[in-house]
């Protein structure tokens, strides 16, 4: 174990593994911290290199940071296309929404996605797979069914998780209800149960509220 106040020893690391070795510091920072805690010289020390050699992989610090936001999204948006498409297949939607409040929340992506938001200039995010993520839902809508409706619907879904994330526990304490784990998952599966009645594919009624019951069909 280091001793307070001796640095840690430098490691050799090719290019390839420093810089992903900076940004998963960075993106660890920015999660657990937000972006006061993201100074060069502290990610240095956290992988065991020196302020010029992260300076000469990422540039400024300004630089670091929008790449690691980037990467960050990048990740949320594949695992979530890839979670909405295998929940498709297995007709689960309640599970789906689990999985995401798991990405947003318990991960911190969603902090993440709010820093980037309100930091960028406009369009600056534009990369996304939100429009592969809205065609997939909607191919498994009844035919003749809008794609705006389908689309509006998603990002229904998407601020409510996205708020949920950030918000849902003071929100849901606001509202009377408390903040526990239970709460909040009664609260995905009241949503997945109006996403589901909006868009007329079946499901067990009211009060099924179980998972397992929430089934849309393939």
């Amino acid at each position: 174990m280091t001793k307070p106040g001796v640095p840690k020893l430098r490691r050799r690391l090719s290019a390839q593994d420093a810089r992903e070795a900076i940004l998963s510091a960075t993106e660890k920072r920015l999660r657990d911290h937000g972006p006061d805690a993201l100074r060069l010289q502290a990610i240095a020390a956290d992988v065991g290199l020196s302020h010029p050699t992260v300076l000469h992989h990422v540039g400024s610090r300004e630089d670091l940071v929008r790449e690691v936001v980037h990467r960050a999204i990048g990740k949320l948006e594949n695992d979530l296309l890839a979670c909405f498409t295998d929940q498709l297949e297995a007709t689960d939607i309640v599970s789906t929404l689990h999985h995401v409040d798991e990405v947003l929340r318990a991960q911190g992506q969603a902090r993440l996605v709010a820093w980037l938001a309100l930091t960028e200039p406009r369009g600056e995010a534009s990369h996304t797979r939100l429009g592969e993520l809205t065609a997939a839902l909607h191919s498994a809508r009844t035919a003749g069914t809008p794609y705006e409706d389908t689309a509006f619907a998603v990002v229904l879904a998407a601020t409510s998780m996205f708020g949920a994330a950030l918000l849902g526990p003071s929100l849901l304490t606001m509202a009377g209800l408390g903040n526990d784990e239970q709460v909040q998952r009664r609260f995905r599966e009241w949503l997945a149960e109006l996403l589901l009645a909006h868009a007329e594919l079946p499901s067990t009624g009211p009060d099924s509220g179980a998972p397992e019951d929430l089934r849309v069909e393939s």
